[in-house]
């Protein structure tokens, strides 16, 4: 590779990585003001539901107490958890439309819309120290934050075990956050047009993130960092980011498998100081700059996807010992580049070059007067060509 180009890929990679280090050290959830997007929300869902003030539940016993004034049904059990539904509430542009404090028993909290969440780092729904919740179905746009489990301020009241599902977190400062939280479920929520991320992941292991949608938000789709490990993130679809489609920092034997990740201002998928990934079978084209970058990684493997028409298909920054097969890279402007690197396995990767879309009015350009010059040639000369034909027949 010339050194120009390795020179304005370094530039260009290290430059995005930092922009995006800036910005998380900069949005603290705890300073972002609030959202000034027109409310909308599904209308045949407001019609079911009841308009309600804040909630607030603190320990078990609260929930007892919740119960008790006819605010919910149920008893906390797994078969029987307490269910608060079809609810609308406005925030009031201060604290969590719901917050749940120090819970363990069972419960749900399902087809709500909540909004209008707007101070700290506060939610339409905010978890603490909580265990064993299902939130199902809820609208929570317009806020702060959607969801929140764990606290974003000092990085304690973690929450495990909990399901998040079917919800949608769109046009907030952040979509989801989760903070310190193991072995929890997010699958099949909608989570665009954000501020900052989709979905935010700092500091917990054991989750499952599948099936989610979180597009055109205005950093990245999902980003993960400091300290997560053994998490499964599939078939998640994250186009048309500001950023990176995914962006994960300092965590280590995850899977990242079956995502699409299309038509991000920067890279498809960018791994920083993180070890003994997999990342498999996912697709990443047409973003700006890479289709998957591994900065100070090692050990990795990356196998079986699919990443046409970037930049640059996969950079490796710095990295040793990583395994790099299997893939299809068609049409990048540059295969595959390694920086810094040692140990690193390449092999059987589908580096064909195509013609870049870039180049089209060009090609056309040249091809018109050619493909034209050689019609009149052959039409001139149709008679000349004829002739074996005529002599043919005359014999």
């Amino acid at each position: 590779m010339k050194s120009n180009t390795k020179s304005k890929m370094i530039i260009l990679i290290t430059f995005g990585i930092l922009f995006a280090i800036v910005l998380m050290i900069i949005v603290n959830p705890s300073f972002i003001t609030g959202n000034t997007k027109v409310i909308t929300f599904d209308k045949e869902k407001l019609k079911i539901s009841a308009v309600s003030g804040k909630i607030h539940i603190i320990n078990n016993s609260g929930w007892v107490d919740f119960r008790n004034a006819g605010n919910c049904t149920g008893s906390g059990t797994y078969s029987d958890p307490y269910v608060i539904e079809d609810l609308v509430i406005d925030g009031g542009s201060s604290g969590n439309s719901i917050l749940i404090e120090n819970s363990n028993v069972y419960f749900k909290i399902e087809n709500c819309t909540l909004y209008n969440a707007e101070w700290g780092s506060d939610a339409g729904i905010g978890l603490l120290n909580v265990n064993n919740s299902q939130l199902i179905g809820n609208d929570c746009s317009y806020s702060q934050v959607g969801i929140v489990l764990g606290d974003g301020r000092d990085y304690g009241g973690g929450c495990d075990n909990n399901t998040i599902t079917g919800n949608i977190v769109n046009n907030n400062r952040g979509g989801m956050y989760l903070f310190d939280s193991y072995n929890n479920t997010i699958s099949g929520n909608t989570a665009n047009n954000n501020t900052w991320s989709g979905i935010y992941l700092v500091g917990s292991n054991s989750t499952v993130v599948s099936g989610n949608t979180m597009n055109d938000n205005n950093m990245c789709g999902i980003n993960i960092g400091w300290g997560y490990n053994n998490l499964i993130v599939s078939g998640n679809t994250m186009n048309d980011n500001n950023m990176q489609g995914l962006w994960m920092d300092e965590s280590f034997n995850n899977t990242i498998s079956g995502n699409i990740m299309n038509n991000n201002n920067l890279s498809g998928i960018c791994l920083i100081d993180s070890n003994y990934n997999i990342i498999s079978g996912n697709t990443a084209i047409y973003n700006k700059e890479c289709g998957i970058v591994l900065f100070h990684g090692n050990y990795n493997t990356i196998s079986g996807n699919t990443a046409n028409y970037n930049q640059w298909g996969i950079v490796l920054y710095n990295t040793g010992y990583n395994i790099v097969s299997g893939n299809n890279l068609i049409g990048n402007d540059e295969c595959i580049v390694e920086v810094d690197c040692q140990g690193n396995v390449i092999q059987d990767n589908d580096c064909t070059l195509t013609p870049s879309l870039n180049y089209f009015p060009i090609i056309l350009t040249i091809s018109i007067p050619i493909v034209a010059v050689s019609v009149f040639i052959i039409y001139q000369n149709r008679k000349r060509f004829r002739k074996p034909q005529e002599d043919l027949e005359f014999l």
